[in-house]
């Protein structure tokens, strides 16, 4: 496609797209950020998102999104920690939410959110155990369910949610 590069920063690693298809987020693991665009729904071109990118924590890996579009957090490797951002509907921009970031366990990597928006899941690779966390539906502040983290196999890495 005619103009399909678009700039993002360094060692882009991980990206997810809202449910509505209309903001994609990418994790930028080298910039220590998140870039962010408005998705033409028309011809697919990505228009960058104003005021971006938005601070992550260090190596941030993977992005996941909320079934509402409300809420989008990351995994960040080297911090040991979640980000949690509110999305804005109309703009797409990101605003840290209060308690952001949150603790994972060592390396966390891959980060889903369950179908119905309540939990939240982290792999943490270098611990070998995967983070969970109930969602505030209202602020997306997240906190550790009782017994989180918990063991898992040799340095897991993806978790994905159906």
């Amino acid at each position: 496609m005619e103009g399909s590069r678009f700039a993002a920063g360094t060692r882009p690693v991980g990206e997810a797209i809202d449910p509505a298809g209309a903001f994609m987020y990418v994790a930028n693991g080298n910039s220590d950020n998140i870039s962010a665009y408005v998705i033409n729904a028309e011809s697919g071109a990505l228009t960058q998102v104003q005021d971006q990118p938005f601070a992550a924590g260090e190596y941030p890996w993977q992005v996941a999104i909320d079934p509402t579009g409300k809420f989008a957090y990351v995994a960040n490797y080297d911090s040991n920690n979640v980000s949690a951002y509110a999305i804005d509907a109309k703009s797409g921009a990101l605003t840290q939410v209060q308690g952001s970031p949150f603790a994972a366990g060592t390396n966390p990597v891959g980060v889903a959110v369950d179908p119905t928006g309540a939990f939240l899941y982290v792999t943490n690779h270098g611990s070998n155990s995967v983070s969970v966390y109930a969602v505030n539906a209202s602020s997306g502040a997240l906190t550790k369910v009782k017994g989180s983290p918990f063991l898992a196999g040799s340095n897991p890495f993806d978790v994905v949610i159906r």
